[in-house]
């Protein structure tokens, strides 16, 4: 209740004097230049919001809304501001198509004097309000406001009513790969799968995520799976000369390719072969006795 307070207190701020209820305070006068109005207004005389954050709309949603629409009529006003002879939309844009669906000619709306940077904030207010945004439009939102209107996250804490940690988590989400921006668009993956993601490395980050897909993983199954040996990253130390010399002079005096794994002074000696018969078969052997590997070339035992 605490974060929905804050929200609509945001908005409020933004709307300045916007009128709270329905479209029947349309007679509300323009006696300043800084108050907003609500009107009914021709749909064909408005455009849609330049700076709108949602990129998805389910129609079948804008469908059943449409219906309701032709029931009972758009019981909320949309948003809007005075452009050149016209509007354009502010907040309200699935009200707006589905009322197009209805056959509507008019809809109600409320008329406010909006800057760009105001029009970007209350779209997103209005959203993210009705948490209708999902978390990648949200931090697309965001960052317009950031790159656009040069927002830092202390102006985006106060303008939006969340805190500055929140800011930072969303804004974060853009740094991921855009294969797992469009899987948690489209709501495949939740944005706790998300932050889980964000600490992997890329091309691991996107293997768990079709993983979390594929085998339907809550964000806990995400978790124990990392866990696991088999997910854990691991970084190669590169090679040292001596050891990629020792390789190819081993390679070449076997005639066969030799591999050597080294970790803290201790590893493997991998020897490539096709069959028993392999030359490597008869040159390299184990000495029981002294209990190492050793090799034989040209009646000369070496060891390693």
């Amino acid at each position: 209740m605490q974060r929905k307070k804050a929200l609509n207190k945001g908005l409020e701020a933004l709307l300045g004097d916007a009128p709270k209820s329905n479209v029947k305070k349309t007679q509300q006068k323009k006696s300043k230049p800084n108050t907003t109005t609500s009107d009914q207004i021709q749909i064909s005389k408005i455009k849609t919001n330049q700076y709108q954050p949602r990129s998805i709309f389910d129609e079948q949603k804008i469908n059943e809304l449409a219906t309701s629409i032709k029931k009972h009529g758009v019981i909320q006003p949309i948003l809007v501001r005075k452009e050149g002879e016209g509007f354009e939309l502010i907040a309200g844009e699935r009200r707006l198509r589905a009322s197009k669906i209805a056959g509507l000619k008019k809809i109600p709306a409320v008329v406010t004097i909006a800057s760009n940077t105001k029009s970007l904030e209350i779209a997103i207010l209005e959203n993210v309000q009705r948490e209708d945004l999902n978390s990648i439009e949200v931090a697309r939102g965001y960052q317009r406001l950031k790159d656009e209107f040069k927002y830092t996250q202390e102006q985006l804490s106060a303008s939006i009513g969340k805190p500055r940690s929140s800011i930072a988590n969303s804004l974060r989400l853009l740094s991921l790969s855009a294969k797992i921006q469009e899987l948690i668009s489209g709501d495949k993956i939740s944005e706790g799968h998300a932050k889980i993601l964000l600490g992997l490395e890329a091309n691991l980050a996107e293997t768990m995520a079709k993983k979390v897909v594929e085998e339907k993983m809550s964000v806990r199954d995400l978790e124990t799976a990392l866990k696991t040996k088999d997910f854990k990253t691991t970084t190669k130390k590169p090679k040292t000369r001596d050891e990629i010399n020792l390789e190819s002079a081993l390679s070449s005096k076997l005639g066969s390719k030799v591999t050597i794994n080294d970790s803290k002074g201790k590893g493997k000696l991998i020897i490539k072969y096709f069959s028993y018969d392999h030359p490597s078969w008869k040159t390299f052997f184990w000495d029981w006795k002294r209990r190492r590997f050793q090799y034989r070339f040209n009646s000369r035992s070496f060891c390693y």
